[in-house]
């Protein structure tokens, strides 16, 4: 997927220099630093180097297992929503890679400056939900624009793409809180639940859950989550840099 045209990358920059010392973003789990991508088609432009921080080291394995897989699930996806817009409205997805550095691992991709959250996996949706929202539901809008879009999280009913996925109540949460409108019907009307429930405490940080604990993400099972109870864990993503 990384030759994609949906897929935005580091190109044939394959290494890195890592500021350290100039932290551009923190969350609950990870921090972001600076970087300088050395040679390549990248060569000399500014890059994003994100790590997890030491506690939280334990779910490391689980997120760089999963990482391509969830960004090139979602590359598939905004294939389909370009081919459907007809270029009047494109996404790309950052797909970035994997370099190791003292021992640490660092996630490298382009940096996207003046970031702004729009939606999370736990349900919640920014109160301007504009076309975010809609593409996570469909694929359609009119306006000519171009959105590239970074730490994506897939929810599926196996929790197939790591701790980001929260299965079937990740896809209840969506639907609890989202609003169909004109675009969501376009090629027939969609099937969804009638009954839906919030799992979740909506917040516009990302959640994370161990693996170990995906049984608890089955609708069939009645576990509630709150912050940082039950293996459900907040990252927040609110720096304008990241």
């Amino acid at each position: 997927m990384s030759n994609s045209s949906a897929a935005r990358t580091n190109l044939t920059s394959n290494s890195v220099r890592i500021h350290t010392n100039d932290i551009i973003g923190e969350g609950a789990f990870r921090i972001a630093y600076a970087g300088t991508y050395i040679g390549g088609n990248r060569n000399n432009q500014e890059a994003v180097c994100k790590c997890f921080k030491s506690q939280y080291r334990g779910l490391e394995s689980d997120f760089f297992r999963s990482d391509f897989q969830t960004a090139d699930k979602a590359i598939q996806y905004a294939e389909e929503w370009n081919r459907f817009c007809a270029n009047e409205e494109t996404i790309l997805i950052t797909r970035g890679d994997v370099c190791t550095l003292g021992g640490r691992k660092y996630l490298v991709e382009p940096l996207i400056r003046y970031f702004t959250k729009f939606t999370s996996n736990n349900g919640w949706i920014t109160d301007e939900e504009g076309w975010c929202g809609r593409y996570k539901y469909n694929k359609y809008n009119n306006n000519k624009s171009r959105f590239e879009l970074t730490d994506v999280a897939v929810c599926s009913r196996r929790c197939s793409y790591g701790p980001t996925d929260l299965g079937e109540k990740g896809i209840d949460s969506f639907f609890h809180n989202h609003v169909c409108n004109q675009f969501c019907h376009v090629d027939g009307r969609w099937q969804r639940s009638r009954y839906t429930n919030q799992w979740f405490p909506k917040s516009s940080s990302t959640s994370m859950m161990r693996s170990s604990q995906a049984h608890l993400l089955n609708l069939r099972n009645q576990s509630t989550f709150r912050s940082g109870f039950g293996g459900i864990l907040e990252e927040n993503s609110d720096d304008d840099d990241y």
